[in-house]
């Protein structure tokens, strides 16, 4: 057996990685690649790594101290005496009651971290225990007597962790970019998912664009015998466990302290912690109730941009900051020379990833990281997802919307001849959706800005498309919405968002840009206490109407001014649509251009100038869909595939 640990602020932030089953390989050799690999996850730990390594298995971890900033910390975890070894990505919110528990049963424990009380939950409950855990986690247990290992990630997906599943080994890491040195093999393109990407700019469900890479879906975990190979993927958590329930007298209030108790709980650190206050309803939320119970003076922070055209919400957040007493902080960031940024990011997501609010996080997790006052934050992800935010929430709320699908389905025969502009096209895209028979189908043309009648997966060339057979893109929320189909519409609607927005898009949005600038977010509003609530709740106390968060209005009611709980929604949008036509038009244009002339036959190069050419004229807005394009060229180019 061989461990290293070093102590040095060199690495930032938290990353697991680990090699299971590999036979004929020297321990000293893999325990050499483990430490490349964490060296590849340098970005994820400053305060401490280590390696452990032994005849058919090795395990990794870089940390960021958050608890226990002594060396008891230190990971790889393997206690005097256990048979139990860990390196665990995460925090778990509850490591306090459940140490309690634990110890009444006559257990006893030697360090104050979270690592340790999920080592003993395990030792005792085996897996039983995964559902316990209430916070965000990725982790990976050995058995030495067993010769077993498990892989888990938490139950909506707040930590990654991604796997490389072969007859010689299984790779597993926080990061693709570190499961890459560790295979023998070159990453393919997984072809058969290209449309399902033109459509949502990233790809859904345990899916990745590497041909042998998947994502551990959340709520899941793998099982894997280390003498026979084998490997099950099981499930702790399902989302439709839980149980309906009626509104009462006691909803609203009980909703209230779930809240104020979601947030008190995330507030757990050795470290100082800060809020993102962006002025909306939920990080207000997270902002009245932290101050509550922060010892201290708590930190917020707000943004302006130069591209944000005067529409923010710094006044709203600069309100709400006087009314708790925050020290606010307002950070102004240069949006002007993005290039760099858009190519920074495109290594930390180590997939073409289309959301471009991950560049103001990004940009805004180096501004707090560089003055130090924080190093855990706290945001409202989640709140929009569970409460029902989004105007295609309030679409599906509409007593009218039985009536708008049929009249959609009776305009779809006329719709051709529409004039060719961006309103029309955007008004045509919406009829399109709702007049979709299927609702699996309807709920992911809500979700997308593209129309599946203008073919998106044009972006790749006929060659591509013909030679490899194309996943239906709207499949997984297909699959979704039979696994839901015995609850309305609406309420199938906001599940299936937390299956696919949350994990899919928003949640490895915040994990990669704010952990690229060394940032720990916490997101309080998927706690498991409050999210089991919320869940139970019918669709129509969430959402009446127009009127969308009903409910968390409610139950902010006399906690959060009037007039930002009722005001009209401001925020502002990455102009990624401009950025295309002008600042970044040279760097799409000089990557398709190097993807062509090395013989890259993968992308429609005279169909996507076709785009550009009508987007810049302001014919069409093809903003996104050249986004997505300019994306996935860049990672095209940067990985040679």
């Amino acid at each position: 057996m061989i461990i290293i640990t070093q102590n040095k602020k060199v690495f930032l932030m938290c990353g697991i990685v680990g090699s299971l089953y590999h036979s004929n390989i020297p321990i000293e050799e893999m325990q050499a690649r483990i430490y490349n690999s964490c060296n590849v996850l340098k970005h994820r730990g400053p305060d401490d790594f280590g390696v452990q390594a032994e005849e058919n298995w090795a395990l990794g971890h870089v940390r960021l101290s958050i608890l226990d900033l002594t060396k008891n910390g230190r990971q790889p975890m393997q206690l005097e005496g256990s048979h139990l070894v860990i390196t665990y990505n995460g925090e778990v919110y509850n490591y306090k009651e459940l140490r309690t528990e634990l110890e009444e049963k006559g257990i006893n424990f030697k360090t104050r971290t979270d690592t340790e009380v999920i080592l003993r939950a395990f030792e005792y409950w085996k897996e039983k225990c995964f559902v316990k855990f209430n916070g965000m986690f990725a982790f990976s247990i050995i058995d030495k007597l067993e010769n077993r290992a498990w892989l888990v990630r938490d139950r909506f997906g707040i930590k990654p962790l991604y796997y490389k599943a072969s007859d010689n080994s299984l790779l597993f890491a926080s990061e693709i970019k570190s499961i890459l040195p560790l295979s023998k093999t070159l990453p393919s393109l997984k072809h058969d998912i290209l449309s399902e990407f033109s459509y949502y700019g990233n790809n859904l469900g345990e899916n990745t664009l590497y041909k042998d890479i998947k994502k551990l879906l959340p709520g899941h975990f793998l099982e894997i015998n280390l003498n026979d190979k084998s490997v099950e993927d099981k499930v702790f958590w399902e989302i439709e466990n839980i149980k309906p329930r009626k509104i009462t007298s006691n909803t609203v209030p009980e909703l209230t302290q779930l809240l104020d108790d979601a947030v008190r709980r995330q507030l757990v650190s050795d470290v100082p912690v800060g809020v993102f206050l962006s002025g909306g309803i939920d990080s207000s939320a997270i902002t009245a109730f932290a101050s509550k119970h922060y010892e201290g003076k708590l930190n917020t922070y707000s943004v302006g941009f130069d591209f944000d055209k005067g529409v923010n919400e710094l006044p709203k957040a600069k309100t709400i900051a006087r009314l708790f007493n925050t020290q606010h902080h307002e950070l102004e960031i240069n949006g002007y020379d993005i290039t760099d940024t858009v190519i920074d990011l495109i290594h930390h997501h180590d997939l073409p990833f289309s959301d471009a609010a991950n560049i103001p996080l990004y940009l805004l997790g180096k501004k707090i990281n560089g003055s130090g006052a924080s190093k855990v934050i706290l945001q409202g992800d989640g709140g929009d997802e569970f409460f029902g935010g989004y105007q295609r929430h309030s679409t599906l709320a509409s007593r009218k919307f039985p009536m708008l699908r049929i009249v959609a389905r009776l305009m779809s025969g006329i719709q051709n001849l529409s004039p060719k502009s961006s309103k029309f096209h955007r008004l045509k895209r919406f009829t399109n959706a709702i007049g979709s028979v299927d609702d699996g189908k309807l709920m992911a043309l809500l979700l997308t800005v593209e129309d599946e009648h203008e073919h998106p997966e044009n972006i790749f060339s006929k060659t591509t498309l013909n030679k490899y057979s194309q996943r239906d893109p709207f499949q997984r929320f297909r699959d979704l919405n039979e696994r839901f189909s015995e609850l309305d519409l609406l309420q199938r609607m906001l599940f299936i968002d937390t299956q696919i927005v949350l994990p899919d898009i928003f949640l490895e949005k915040v994990d990669r840009s704010t952990m690229a600038a060394s940032i720990e977010v916490r997101v309080p509003f998927l706690d498991n206490d409050l999210t089991d609530f919320i869940l139970t709740l019918p669709s129509n106390e969430k959402v009446k109407g127009n009127n969308k968060k009903y409910l968390l209005k409610k139950a902010l009611h006399n906690i959060i001014p009037h007039e930002i709980l009722y005001g009209p929604k401001t925020g502002f949008g990455v102009p990624f649509g401009y950025w295309i036509k002008g600042p970044l038009k040279d760097l799409l244009f000089d990557t398709l251009s190097d993807l062509e002339i090395k013989g890259s036959n993968i992308l429609n190069y005279k169909y996507i100038k076709q785009l550009h050419d009508e987007h810049s004229s302001s014919t069409l807005d093809h903003g996104f869909l050249l986004w997505k394009t300019m994306n996935f060229a860049l990672w095209l180019k940067k990985n040679g595939l």
